[in-house]
């Protein structure tokens, strides 16, 4: 079997993460297996010291499928290009995976296989599509994730890890909790991939605490990072509105860091109540989370016990047995629900991401539509202008859409191998 992994964005968080592992996995059971971006970011490295990785437009990757040795497609359910990735398919079976946000565009005509990375995922996605969701649950590398040899001095240190702009990771409500700790000598740490500073954040609830430490910190730091929150005895503490799994918290009590989450899908799956971590209720006020914290805090803390718990829960080789059989199983109906979806505070945001890739889907298929004719593939390259037309028929009111479209149509009607 040979698998290619496929997402148009390297991005920085825990999509990459759990791809990163799964090729690790495969490559071990000896499933041969590739990465296809074709936008990078700081992660782009990793995967390219893998010496399975390309980096190229999707005329390429369809060149490259055009091969027919391809057995798995493996894309994010919501990424944008991935309808056109599966037209470029062939005999290959698409598999995709929700990790977090919703999808509404698979269904038993174009998709072998459907997982979601955790339980709450998988309840919120069902409802968008008749293939029953498989749930294959994130895991840790072990080998990076280990806890420290022995506790260090100072203030207990209490940490963020995440995209504070983003608004489903809601930074502002961190900062508020926060400031209720520093007030009894906790110190603060903020692991910021985007490195953002207070000017970000003008106009929304935040409260300007004393950082210590707000810097973007690679991904090969993380796992020292995680070391010396749980050496200083502090916690690691995330507010995300909505969360797929929330990476950040076996991978910080892996390190024996202990966590601390709402009690929201996504986070049930990747913190172990009262053993890794707790979860304080999701509608509770910043003081009664303050107050919670102040009292874990005070607790013992054993960061082996911590650490040994979150490795075993989360095995990287239970994680690709899962999606092995996710690539044999085939889909199969979604079973009747009668229960509505679930419904919390963070529907909106999610509900508003899934309205917003209507737009992005269409741009990079109109935009691509270019690429895809410049190379001669003029079927794929109409199918990508209708993909367009169908998603989003308002972006074709724009003046880019149209230059667009007379690029395309030159390339298209320019006979093939013309210069």
């Amino acid at each position: 079997m040979r698998v290619l992994q496929f997402r148009y964005l390297c991005d920085s968080g825990g999509v990459s993460s759990t791809m990163l592992l799964r090729g690790r996995e495969f490559e071990r059971r000896g499933v041969a297996n590739e990465f296809w971006f074709c936008e990078p970011s700081v992660r782009w490295p990793e995967f390219q010291a893998t010496g399975r990785a390309t980096l190229a437009p999707l005329e390429q990757l369809a060149r490259r499928l055009s091969k027919g040795d391809v057995d798995v497609i493996q894309m994010p359910a919501s990424d944008p290009a991935a309808l056109l990735v599966a037209r470029f398919a062939g005999r290959a079976r698409i598999v995709v995976t929700g990790h977090g946000a919703l999808a509404d565009v698979w269904s038993m005509r174009n998709c072998f296989g459907y997982t979601a990375i955790s339980k709450g995922t998988a309840e919120r996605c069902q409802p968008y599509t008749d293939i029953e969701i498989v749930v294959v649950q994130n895991a840790i590398d072990p080998e990076r994730f280990q806890p420290p040899s022995a506790r260090a001095g100072g203030p207990p240190i209490i940490a963020f890890a995440g995209r504070t702009d983003a608004i489903e990771k809601d930074f502002p409500r961190f900062t508020r909790i926060a400031k209720r700790l520093v007030a009894t000598g906790a110190r603060v740490w903020v692991a910021d991939p985007r490195a953002n500073s207070w000017e970000k954040f003008e106009g929304r609830p935040i409260e300007r605490i004393p950082v210590e430490r707000w810097t973007h910190v690679l991904s090969a730091d993380m796992p020292a990072f995680y070391r010396e929150v749980a050496a200083s005895g502090g916690v690691v503490v995330m507010t995300s509105v909505t969360e797929g799994f929330g990476n950040v918290a076996p991978e910080a009590s892996a390190c024996g860091a202990r966590v601390a989450a709402p009690d929201r899908a996504g986070f049930r799956d990747s913190v172990i109540a009262d053993v890794t971590g707790i979860l304080f209720r999701a509608e509770a006020s910043d003081d009664e989370v303050a107050d919670r914290l102040r009292a874990y805090l005070a607790a013992p803390h054993d960061m082996q016990a911590v650490a040994a718990a979150t490795h075993a829960a989360f095995s990287p080789a239970r994680m690709s047995e899962g999606y092995l059989a996710a690539y044999e199983r085939g889909p199969r109906p979604a079973p009747r629900r009668d229960a509505t979806p679930p419904v919390d505070a963070g529907t909106a945001v999610l509900l508003a991401h899934l309205r917003e890739q209507r737009t992005w889907r269409a741009r990079l298929a109109r935009r691509d539509a270019i690429g895809l004719a410049r190379a001669g593939l003029r079927s794929h390259a109409l199918y990508a202008l209708w993909l367009a037309a169908t998603t989003e028929p308002r972006e074709f009111a724009k003046r880019i859409a149209w230059q667009q479209l007379v690029t395309t149509a030159r390339w298209w009607l320019r006979p093939v191998g013309f210069p």
